[in-house]
């Protein structure tokens, strides 16, 4: 059986992670209409509650029982989920209500960026010049794509609390690359992905209860129990596997550059989907992206990273 060279084996991890912020990129879409019948919390709930009934089977096909994982993992594992799924959720819920889908578009495009400051100072990652140049492109490209329809758009004016916690949810997002890094050493993606599922539905349970007493479920569409369906199984099942599947061969940095493809790709659907205009901003924020994944993609294997427990003894 020929086996995959070093090379060969960190280019597959980015376009794994490509494919994994695309994902994440259609989950915004089906967000929108989900969010229309569905309090956030409670659908949030459903979403991870749907996951883990597939998630736990698919587990004890693939690895066996659901084994507890050290402490030292699961302290990652927990932070992660908070961070990267529930806190992210309620930063970014909170801050569109009190700021622009503009300017929160704008500032979700720096998630190239603090993502790569997050990992040079947690994983002691190297900034290389190529990452440097990626990061540039896909921070430009993410902006271009959300400044498209900024002409005669007022975005001064929003409340800096709603501009603080779109930031907050970026944080949460570089936090989420960054820990699942060093979580991914030990535990199979699966795995992982069913611990983030279970610790998923505990931390949503709470809320989702005071949310469902009040809620007319009989409302609900079946366009949206569909749509909930897909953020299960392809968003958080598949999305989350391939995330950590890859994220396992490249470096947090260039992980954090791919994060671009979760707006191009967004709009993609939009305009393939929904008939919104392609114009000049659109395939200059496209290229550019794919611009910074082939100057990411370029080099050699990645480094290693390092273990989690010596990040969690400093």
């Amino acid at each position: 059986m020929k086996t995959k060279t070093p090379h060969q084996s960190t280019l597959l991890g980015h376009l794994q992670v490509v494919l994994a912020m695309c994902i994440v990129g259609s989950s915004v879409v089906a967000g929108k209409f989900i969010s229309m019948e569905m309090p956030v919390f409670l659908a949030s709930f459903v979403r991870f509650f749907l996951a883990a009934v597939v998630l736990i089977p698919l587990n004890y096909c693939m690895t066996g029982r659901l084994v507890r994982p050290v402490r030292s993992d699961m302290v990652l594992l927990t932070l992660q989920a908070f961070f990267g799924v529930f806190l992210f959720s309620v930063c970014m819920f909170l801050g569109l209500k009190q700021t622009s889908a503009l300017k929160a578009g704008v500032i979700m495009g720096m998630l190239p960026a603090v993502t790569a400051v997050v990992a040079v100072l947690v994983l002691k990652e190297r900034l290389s010049p190529r990452y440097l140049v990626g990061i540039a492109l896909s921070v430009a490209g993410a902006v271009v794509l959300e400044l498209r329809g900024a002409s005669g758009a007022a975005v001064l004016g929003d409340s800096i609390y709603g501009i603080l916690l779109i930031l907050g949810a970026v944080v949460c997002e570089a936090l989420f690359s960054v820990i699942g890094k060093m979580a991914g050493l030990t535990i199979p993606p699966v795995t992982m992905t069913t611990w983030m599922a279970i610790i998923g539905v505990i931390l949503f349970l709470p809320y989702s209860i005071v949310e469902a007493l009040a809620f007319d479920f009989a409302a609900v569409s079946p366009r949206v129990w569909l749509l909930l369906l897909y953020y299960a199984l392809v968003v958080t099942v598949l999305g989350f596997m391939l995330f950590y599947v890859g994220l396992a061969k490249i470096s947090t940095v260039a992980a954090g550059v791919h994060m671009a493809w979760v707006p191009l790709s967004a709009m993609l659907i939009a305009v393939l989907f929904f008939g919104e205009p392609f114009g000049l901003a659109e395939l200059t924020s496209a290229l550019s992206v794919v611009a910074a994944v082939l100057v990411v993609s370029a080099g050699g294997k990645e480094a290693a990273p390092r273990p989690a427990s010596e990040v969690l003894q400093q």
